[in-house]
């Protein structure tokens, strides 16, 4: 029990997941920035099709007694938002998964108090990804989402080793036992650093890019937290088994999710300063 309620996590040598982590890495990896370079149509059919899985998943965690239908209301109200979305329709785009999630609660087969699971995560996943079409849309659009995703990587993989290798006081122990301070320093270190070179790749100013790439690095960890606490409260260990090493899409994903959501808001809010 002591080793529960500790405010320390000690360093882990070996992490036996690490290579299939890596592993799956080299294979999303390049096939995303493969796809994101290709185009619009090919980056938002990519996207779409891991939004009806992050949809999938997310039901049979949250909704485990789900009925059949709720998993294709699921799975097309979130890759539907992100089709509009990659044809500019953002209307159709915020109306698709607004009536899928209003089709999974109304009428609904689970305890009032859980109705609130299914939609809330589709309009999670729906939001989310649609932002990461929405920019890639945009002029410019090649550069701002491989800049978002640059910082995102480098945070969590560097909040991953970091944490994992040295340990040190917990970050948040409710929600996961796992994540560290020295792991959140690390991983918001890296991502100014990866805001840094960026900027010095495209000769952008890289101050403004560098905080920039702070606050995302933040809000990486911070969707890693909120999946964590997701999981916690619904009871269960990954959403999935789909991907060697991380577990689910939304296992994989997770860091980007929240991250772009706050890319959608810094583009709005800071123009001049983004990508």
């Amino acid at each position: 029990m002591a080793a529960e309620t500790s405010p320390l996590r000690p360093p882990r040598r070996r992490d036996p997941a690490l290579v299939p982590r890596i592993l799956s890495a080299l294979i999303l990896g390049p096939l995303s920035i493969f796809l994101l370079w290709q185009g619009e149509q090919a980056f938002t059919a990519y996207v779409a099709a891991f939004a009806a899985a992050m949809a999938w998943e997310w039901l049979r965690m949250a909704e485990p007694d789900a009925p059949t239908r709720s998993y294709a209301i699921a799975s097309v109200a979130a890759a539907g938002a992100i089709l509009f979305a990659g044809q500019g329709d953002l209307f159709w785009a915020a109306a698709w998964p607004v009536a899928g999630a209003i089709g999974l609660a109304f009428p609904g087969e689970a305890p009032a108090k859980r109705r609130w699971r299914g939609p809330f995560g589709i309009l999670y996943v729906a939001a989310s990804a649609s932002m990461l079409v929405i920019l890639r849309g945009e002029t410019g659009g090649l550069l701002a989402v491989a800049f978002l995703l640059s910082v995102v990587w480098a945070a969590d993989i560097m909040a991953y080793l970091v944490g994992t290798w040295l340990g040190g006081p917990k970050l948040w122990p409710k929600a996961s036992p796992n994540k560290t301070w020295t792991g959140f320093v690390a991983g918001v270190a890296a991502g100014f650093g990866a805001g840094a070179g960026f900027a010095a790749a495209t000769g952008a100013d890289p101050l403004p890019l560098a905080i920039l790439a702070g606050l995302l690095a933040v809000a990486s960890v911070g969707g890693d937290l909120a999946m964590s606490m997701f999981k916690r409260r619904f009871g269960v260990k990954d959403t999935g088994q789909i991907i060697p090493g991380h577990g689910g899409v939304l296992d994989r994903v997770d860091a980007l999710m929240l991250a772009a959501l706050v890319a959608g808001a810094a583009r709005l809010l800071m123009p001049e300063i983004w990508p």
